[in-house]
């Protein structure tokens, strides 16, 4: 399966990638110096951040922003860490793991 882009809301997208890190809500909380309460409230859409609290839940889970704020949906665990790794290269490396990726992606089509 290949993720496709459509929009999702902003808590939604933190709930996704916080359960694919195996985070508990609390843990989340910790990370980002917000309250579990708070962190729950964001994730069932009945509460919408500030620009700096977005800030702070994208950094806990080692996303960006804008990742977070409508991107690809349906990336699982595997996805998550992969790009994890990926990120985590230096950046001469960067592009021909990505090269590898979109060749095996390719032959499996």
């Amino acid at each position: 399966m290949y993720a496709t882009l459509q929009p999702v809301n902003f808590g939604e997208m933190v709930r996704r990638r916080r359960k694919a890190l195996g985070l508990t809500l609390e843990k989340l909380a910790e990370r980002a110096n917000l309250s579990p309460n708070y962190v729950g409230t964001v994730e069932s859409g009945r509460r919408d951040p500030s620009l700096s609290t977005i800030q702070q839940i994208a950094k806990a889970l080692g996303a960006a922003p804008a990742e977070l704020l409508g991107g690809v949906r349906d990336l699982g665990p595997v996805g998550v860490e992969a790009g994890r790794l990926v990120e985590g290269l230096p950046r001469d490396l960067q592009e021909p793991v990505l090269g590898l990726l979109r060749s095996l992606a390719r032959r499996r089509r």
